[in-house]
Order: C-alpha cells, then structure tokens, then sequence
C-alpha cells in the first residue's frame, strides 16, 4: 500500500492511501464520511477488494479529519470540494496516457455519508472528470443532520434544491442504504433518488456501516465495481 500526501493550493496537505495493481483499468476516488478517514473499515474494504477486480483504489482525510495534516484544515464545504478536485488532478497527472497507459483511465467516485453528500456537491458544481459514482448511506439531507447537531450557523448547500437546478447530466450514479440506519434515514435516501431517477439498492436489517452482516461490505464493493465496469 502506498502513503501518498498531497499539497493544496491553500497550503494544506492531504494524507493519502492507496493500492494502484499493475493490471488496472480504472481508478476510485473513496471519500470518507464525517468523523472518520482514510482509515476507516469501509476505506479499508475497498482497497482490500477493489484491485483485485482491476481498479486503482486511493483513499485520503477530507479537511479537519484523520491525519494531524489534515485536521489542521477547517472543516468548510469548499474547502472539502478543494481536497477531492486535488486528489483528481493528482490521479490526472500521474497516470497520463503515456507509456504502460496508453488511455487515460477512467476515474469512479465511492463516497460515503457525508463523503458522499460532498461528492454530490461536487459532480453538480465543479469540473470533474470522472463519470460514475457509487454512494453508500449518503448523507442527501446533511443540512437538515447538522441543524439537529446545533450547527445552525453554517451555510450549507441543501442537495435536494441544488439536483433541482443543476442535477449532472453526465454521471452515472448508484446508491445503496442500510434499511435501519439511524443515522441517515433510508427514507431520505428513497425520495432522493426517486426524485431524480438514481438506482437505490437498500440492504434489509443493515445500520449507517452495512457492514452487520459480514458478507454486506463485499456485496457494496461488488456492486460499485458493477456501476463502474458498466
């Protein structure tokens, strides 16, 4: 497994993870959800099971989580949005299509909870170049969440106005939720995607993790490895 860390245009750094297999086809960005990281069992099982289908795997701290780098960052929407266009300019620059890569390889998004609620953000407002996003529990109602945590003085983008006005056209995208989560309502996760036609896949019984039933995390990982080899 490679350490990889990166530099913002702001200054702050980036701590990455990642296993790039000699024989990969594509690769996905993991976006962690809120208090959690790189680190994390989901990030962790992605890695594990990924490559082995072919996909390069890296995984890294949104600001003001995991490594001490990246909890010196504050924890602001933009400047989330920053830490993943960094890491997609980085996988952009790094494998260019030059010697063993002869095409540029596609680039997948995995984001989860509140990762997942940032890559939404992120697909519909900035330039990206990946096309396929597979999102596990995602926080679709995250400022409804944060007002109920006391953050009442927080501006954040409310995800269901936004996709109304600028849902992105060009990304293929999938969402799996755990029946029981308490943390994020599957129910806000139904009139997300029902709303704007997305594939919901809910695992019966499942909390925010899936991951109860052993056999959840790999059945999440197969079906985003389906999303992104369509």
């Amino acid at each position: 497994m490679e350490k990889i860390i990166l530099t913002k245009k702001n200054g702050h750094e980036i701590p990455c993870i990642a296993e790039f297999p000699d024989d990969m086809r594509k690769l996905v960005i993991v976006i962690h959800g809120y208090d959690s990281s790189k680190e994390s069992q989901n990030a962790a099982n992605l890695i594990r099971i990924l490559p082995g289908k072919g996909f390069g795997v890296i995984a890294y701290d949104q600001p003001h989580h995991g490594s001490e780098q990246a909890v010196e960052e504050e924890l602001t929407v933009e400047n989330c949005l920053d830490s993943l266009a960094c890491v997609e300019d980085y996988l952009d620059e790094r494998f260019q299509p030059v010697g063993k890569y002869q095409q540029t390889l596609e680039i997948c998004y995995f984001g989860s909870s509140f990762g997942a609620y940032i890559t939404c953000i992120y697909l519909a407002t900035r330039p990206h170049r990946g096309s396929k996003a597979f999102l596990r529990c995602a926080a679709v109602n995250f400022p409804e969440l944060a007002l109920e945590e006391g953050a009442d003085d927080v501006e954040l983008p409310d995800l269901f106005a936004l996709y109304d006005q600028a849902k992105p056209e060009d990304v293929q995208m999938a969402f799996a939720h755990g029946a029981s989560d308490s943390t994020v309502k599957v129910e806000a996760a139904i009139e997300f995607t029902e709303r704007f036609g997305y594939p919901l896949t809910i695992f019966p019984g499942e909390e925010h993790t899936i991951s109860d039933d052993p056999e959840s995390p790999i059945k999440v990982a197969e079906l985003a490895a389906e999303l992104f080899d369509s």
